[in-house]
């Protein structure tokens, strides 16, 4: 598992299983010494890939240090700045994405936008979900994902999240939990990532994807939210459809990001704003 720490008053994760550096969260007064710092890092520990996300204004001087850009999120913070997402490659062939995977991408964003989905049938239940949701929670991670960027199978990680600033949405049939989506809220900056999509396989078809994104699209409006994005696995076309269906931009793609389901994969950045 990879791990997240302070570097100086700044938010990093790293480690070999994505076999990068990510900046989270940039602190400003680290700036601009934390560029030649990730730089460190990443050759003393042989990352191929460092990512960050950072203010536009930071832009360019990321830029003069190697970094290009791969995806954006307008209006990121508190509608009134832009999102950058900048990579740099250590490693060339780590640069190429899967050629079929971006070719089955395109073809669903050249295809129709359907927005008409059917309700959820009075079995299934959508809600909230708590803390003392978390051990069935973990049950449908295990099932659903062979592995995650974030501890996500530890009840204590989830119940740590819940107090701070991520609300996690779950949809039940009969009782059981079958669904999990969240929302990682930054309150102040009034956006939230749309993550931790989980249906399990004998749910697949229903929609319940769509039904979690709207339920969190649906409270975070209520709570004054500006920006909604979400970071979704290239090769699932099935969740980026979701999004596309559901107003949401693509804004580009994260090339061998992200080590989730057993393997390093692409990732598609997908915006919407309120």
């Amino acid at each position: 598992m990879d791990k997240t720490e302070k570097l100086g008053q700044s938010t990093i994760q790293h480690g070999p299983e994505s076999n990068r550096v990510y900046l989270m969260h940039l602190w400003p007064s680290d700036f601009p010494g934390i560029i030649d710092k990730l730089d460190t890092l990443a050759k003393n520990n042989g990352y191929t890939k460092l990512f960050v996300k950072v203010p536009s204004r930071y832009g360019a001087a990321f830029r003069m240090a190697g970094y290009e850009t791969e995806a954006l999120v307008p209006g990121f913070f508190n509608g009134a700045e832009d999102a950058l997402f900048l990579v740099k490659y250590q490693d060339a062939k780590r640069r190429k994405p899967n050629t079929d995977e971006m070719k089955v991408f395109q073809e669903l964003l050249l295809s129709e936008v359907n927005n008409e989905i059917p309700g959820l049938d009075d079995s299934h239940i959508l809600r909230l979900l708590t803390p003392e949701d978390t051990k069935e929670m973990v049950g449908v991670f295990a099932q659903v994902f062979d592995s995650y960027p974030f501890p996500i199978f530890d009840t204590e990680f989830l119940k740590k999240e819940m107090s701070e600033e991520t609300r996690y949405f779950g949809v039940f049939q009969d009782g059981n939990l079958v669904g999990i989506s969240s929302a990682e809220c930054n309150d102040s900056l009034r956006n939230a990532e749309m993550t931790d999509f989980a249906v399990l396989p004998t749910q697949r078809g229903k929609k319940i994807a769509i039904h979690l994104l709207r339920a969190m699209e649906n409270h975070l409006k209520d709570n004054g939210f500006k920006s909604f994005y979400t970071i979704a696995r290239l090769k699932s076309p099935s969740m980026n459809k979701t999004f596309m269906n559901n107003g949401y931009r693509y804004t580009g793609t994260l090339v061998n990001n992200t080590h989730i389901a057993g393997q390093i994969e692409s990732m598609n950045v997908w915006y919407k704003t309120v």
